[in-house]
């Protein structure tokens, strides 16, 4: 009985794959313009699906390419590196190169995508740079670095110029971006002042799937079920434009036929992300605002006054008849009722300025949480990224050698 029941689930698997299989190549069949670039596609991303979909994305539509690249180009600037990271097939690099840009670092690391991007050494001589790992894994190789001293962030950010951060950004990093983990890791650098921060602001062109930015972009008026502090944070640190909107199925591989049914009717989003050049705060300061946010944040539903009076006492006088300036009209209607989930990320950041303006700011519980957290984060590996990525970089550990080619 047990045998016949794990035949049945072999069995029905083995339908799925086939369907999904058949699902990509029909796709591919009924585009003429896709189907010439098949036999440079590696099998795996023909045939697999969710797993490789929630780490990697590859572009493979030239007309998309097209339109990302015009986007670029359009406001590169001479004195910037400009990168795209998940390259695949090289589609936006090459229209990048053939539209004027200089020089373009690609980053890859799947090998058989890499046997052909090679050649581009070939075509464009000079003007490219193959780098074998992907730069959206830079907190992978932050974590790895803690672990053995070694310098896999420096390497795959060798020759980035180091510029002040009213600067334009010191290097443009175009890429398909299937999680919202790199995001976070910036966050996480801003705040502690290391890692990319330290070379100026880094400029995104990324792609990402419509649920992620609707994450991203989320108000308390407008999708509420997605306001959360990721939301907060990115809103805060990061400006941020909508750009294009493309299917989901000219990027493989595509997700499970079972979970995703309609994949034809889904959406990725093209958004330019920049760090912002005022952030509304002293740099010192932006350590004490992610944990602020993270902290009284969490899923909205504290109450500001009580919560905020219990890490920093009577602040909550500062919070009802604010002393200082803001850049918005400060909300008129808040009271010991309101909930930190009804604020937008401007009257947020405005709590904690009005926090930090109060006299026992200095003393406060708060303050000591955070040079606690601060120690920690100097003490341990993975310093204040989420539990979440802890454990998962820690798998990865296990299972891959980050240390390969960086020799």
């Amino acid at each position: 009985m047990f045998h016949t029941r794990i035949y049945k689930r072999y069995s029905s698997f083995n339908i799925l794959t086939r369907s999904y299989s058949r699902g990509v190549k029909d796709y591919l069949r009924k585009n003429p313009e896709l189907l010439e670039i098949k036999q440079y596609i590696p099998d795996k991303y023909l045939k697999t699906s969710s797993k490789i979909a929630n780490e990697y994305l590859y572009l493979i539509c030239p007309n998309a390419a097209h339109k990302i690249a015009d986007h670029v180009v359009s406001a590169a600037t001479d004195n910037q590196i400009i990168a795209e990271t998940n390259t695949g097939l090289g589609l936006i690099t090459t229209e990048l190169l053939e539209k004027g840009i200089k020089k373009v670092r690609m980053y890859e690391s799947c090998s058989e995508f890499r046997v052909d991007l090679k050649n581009f050494a070939t075509v464009y001589p000079g003007r490219v740079e193959l780098f074998i790992k992907n730069l959206f894994h830079l907190s992978r190789f932050t974590y790895m670095d803690k672990q053995d001293g070694m310098n896999r962030v420096s390497s795959l950010l060798k020759g980035v110029p180091r510029k002040a951060w009213t600067d334009d950004p010191a290097i443009t990093v175009i890429g398909t971006m299937p999680n919202l983990r790199f995001l976070r890791y910036l966050m996480a650098s801003l705040a502690l002042q290391s890692g990319p921060v330290l070379y100026g602001r880094m400029q995104l062109y990324a792609i990402m799937k419509k649920t992620h930015y609707q994450t991203l972009t989320a108000t308390p008026k407008q999708n509420l079920r997605l306001y959360r502090h990721t939301t907060v944070l990115f809103q805060l640190l990061f400006d941020y434009e909508t750009l294009e909107t493309f299917p989901r199925n000219i990027f493989l591989p595509w997700e499970k036929v079972t979970q995703k049914p309609n994949l034809q009717d889904e959406e990725t989003v093209l958004i330019k992300i920049n760090f912002k050049k005022n952030l509304g705060i002293p740099t010192g300061q932006i350590l004490s605002l992610f944990h602020f946010v993270k902290q009284f944040f969490r899923t909205g539903n504290n109450i500001v006054i009580p919560t905020m009076e219990k890490w920093v006492p009577d602040c909550g006088l500062n919070i009802l008849m604010p002393k200082l300036e803001h850049d918005f009209d400060y909300f008129s209607d808040i009271n010991i009722f309101t909930k930190f989930r009804e604020l937008e990320p401007p009257q947020i950041l405005a709590l904690f300025r009005e926090m930090i303006n109060t006299p026992t700011y200095a003393g406060s519980p708060f303050t000591a949480m955070v040079e606690n957290e601060l120690i920690k984060t100097e003490t341990t590996e993975t310093g204040i990224t989420e539990a979440v990525l802890q454990k998962a970089l820690t798998k990865d550990a296990e299972t891959l050698n980050y240390q390969d080619d960086f020799d």
